[in-house]
């Protein structure tokens, strides 16, 4: 009976802890269902900033400067702001750490608490840190572009990389570094600019950017989601398998007990007689 009374505490533990992943999956569904709304929304604005980039980003850059190619790299790293999301957290973190080291000067600008915490642990000191909801706005994510390219343009920075994890799907989420102020495109011989291309390129070079890192930074918060929902129904699953498993060993034992209780009643009335 002792070694039933252990099993059954065993089975009330486990069990808790499957209610708790059952609740959190449900709202990690919840979060994830929200935010791929949102991304869904928004990324074919953004897929059209990123070609309009590539078509003309030679007449964008103009606008807001090509930096100073001595001055410190930004480098700016995306993680999430909670963890239970698997390694989603730590594999972009131990990445960028990688990247780091190999660019020299670098002024280090980590975004999401995970990442503050991680660069913190290591040392690493941080020229700004920056808190994303979770369902990240433009309004965000723009005053941190806005606060860049005007380092950019007071020389306190050259160019801007990005860490993040791509979103590839909601089993893949992979570290990638990206220098978000590239080599642009160059614009078609044949393109017609009204009223003229100077005063086109000022008026959406800015949202062309915007969009672009709005999208990047939304992708990062899909994936962090997508990490969480498939780590808490891993942990509901596996809870669900040991609570059935640890159900049939103590029925088991019950069963063993009963039989042993029969048998040696059996026995001592054969004696009897």
């Amino acid at each position: 009976m002792a070694a039933i009374q252990s099993l059954k505490k065993q089975l009330r533990g486990i069990r808790s802890t499957q209610k708790l992943a059952k609740a959190m999956k449900t709202i990690s569904t919840v979060k994830f269902s929200k935010l791929n709304g949102v991304y869904s929304g928004y990324s074919a604005y953004g897929k059209q900033c990123e070609q309009m980039y590539r078509q003309f980003g030679d007449a964008f850059l103009e606008i807001v400067g090509e930096g100073q190619p001595d001055a410190p790299v930004a480098l700016v790293v995306i993680a999430g702001n909670k963890g239970l999301c698997g390694s989603f957290n730590s594999e972009v973190l131990q990445y960028a750490k990688s990247q780091a080291e190999l660019l020299g000067a670098y002024r280090l600008i980590p975004c999401g608490k995970k990442a503050i915490q991680y660069f913190k642990t290591k040392k690493m000191p941080a020229e700004k840190e920056v808190v994303f909801g979770d369902v990240p706005s433009i309004e965000e994510t723009s005053r941190l572009l806005d606060e860049l390219l005007l380092w950019r343009k007071e020389g306190r920075i050259g160019k801007i990389m990005v860490v993040y994890p791509q979103y590839r799907n909601m089993m893949l989420q992979q570290p990638v570094i990206r220098e978000f102020f590239g080599k642009g495109g160059h614009e078609a011989s044949n393109s017609l600019f009204v009223p003229d291309q100077a005063t086109l390129a000022e008026q959406i070079a800015r949202n062309v950017f915007h969009g672009m890192f709005y999208e990047l930074v939304l992708e990062s918060a899909l994936g962090a989601q997508a990490a969480t929902l498939m780590t808490m129904r891993a942990a509901f699953d596996t809870a669900t398998d040991y609570c059935t498993r640890l159900e049939g060993q103590i029925n088991r034992q019950r069963q063993s007990a009963v039989t042993a209780d029969v048998i040696e009643t059996s026995s001592e009335r054969e004696e009897s007689f």
